[in-house]
């Protein structure tokens, strides 16, 4: 069974990764579709604490937490249709 998502990590990690404060104004304009914009743009071009911790996982000194599945992800975009968090 999926739980319930977790909007707070997902702005978290959105504002670690970016370097944008997370304000309310940043809450209301974050969508589903800029997040995985940035995702995409992310994965040519990481940024210096995602691309730290993939070499800290490479080594072996660190192990992410699992991943979201594809089922499960598909399921929390099916909650937001217009992809307003």
């Amino acid at each position: 069974m999926i739980g319930d998502p977790d909007f707070d990590r997902i702005a978290a990690q959105y504002c670690a990764l970016s370097g944008e404060a997370w304000t309310d104004a940043l809450e209301g304009e974050l969508t589903f579709p800029r997040i995985v914009a940035r995702h995409e743009y992310w994965r040519e071009n990481p940024p210096p604490s995602a691309l730290l911790a993939a070499i800290a996982a490479g080594l072996g000194v660190w192990e992410p937490k699992r991943r979201s599945t594809g089922e499960a992800v598909a399921a929390l975009r099916g909650l937001f249709p217009s992809g307003r968090i």
